[in-house]
């Protein structure tokens, strides 16, 4: 792969500024003249729950040198971490002891296995 040049860098720069200042901006400089629909509305309320989703759950499900969900396998300790956690958050619906409760799962389950 080729090096880039100085003013290649300076325009990709001021490109992904330009696209960052459209896509953030954009409610900003519209205001209320823009007028989402509510399906929309409702929609965005779940972006930073699917994005947490999408981060976590390949690294809950697959292996480390995985690459593929092909090479799922129930025997990694993370998956039941996971699981524990998501029981103990089910029923205790705090934060703290959800972490320790996977975490410990976690652990034991490594130490073990």
């Amino acid at each position: 792969m080729p090096a880039l040049s100085s003013f290649e860098i300076g325009a990709l720069f001021v490109g992904m500024g330009l696209v960052t200042l459209g896509t953030r901006g954009f409610f900003m400089f519209w205001g209320d003249r823009v007028q989402m629909p509510e399906i929309i509305l409702r929609s965005i309320r779940y972006a930073p729950l699917a994005a947490i989703v999408a981060i976590v759950a390949p690294e809950i499900l697959m292996p480390d040198d995985a690459t593929e969900i092909t090479q799922f396998n129930w025997a990694i300790p993370q998956i039941w971490a996971g699981l524990a956690a998501f029981i103990a958050f089910t029923w205790l619906r705090t934060m703290l002891p959800t972490l320790i409760i996977g975490m410990l799962v976690y652990s034991a389950l490594r130490y073990w296995f």
